[in-house]
């Protein structure tokens, strides 16, 4: 239950920490566009603080877990929603991108749910629901 606990609590505070810089400059959260460029990730940045909402809603759901001691499935798998959507909004920006931009953080992102997936499924498995 310890290990449970203190993963949800990490992952749970990465992910807040990661809603909480994109409210901060833009210098601080990405490299500038070349002119005519579209992002995926802007592009719904634009609509409003949606990556903001995204990632710390999960990881309140995540720290809530790691805090009541229930509830770890429902929080590992928003977390895998928050992080396979960001990742497809990633990798998605930079196959369409001219010239072609760097596809780590995508990747990244996409480990990161795959991560999220197989704890909810240890989870599952230990009963802690």
């Amino acid at each position: 239950m310890l290990g449970a606990r203190l993963t949800a609590g990490a992952t749970g505070m990465m992910s807040c920490t990661l809603g909480v810089l994109y409210v901060m400059p833009e210098q601080l959260v990405r490299r500038p566009l070349q002119p005519g460029q579209v992002s995926a990730v802007v592009w719904i940045e634009g609509l409003g603080p949606w990556w903001t909402v995204l990632f710390v809603v999960s990881g309140l759901m995540l720290l809530a877990a790691a805090w009541r001691r229930t509830g770890f499935v429902t929080a590992h798998l928003a977390a895998v929603f928050a992080y396979t959507f960001y990742a497809c909004c990633v990798l998605f920006s930079a196959v369409m991108t001219e010239p072609p931009v760097p596809v780590i953080t995508g990747t990244l992102a996409g480990y990161i749910a795959l991560t999220h997936m197989c704890i909810g499924r240890g989870c599952a498995e230990r009963g802690l629901r």
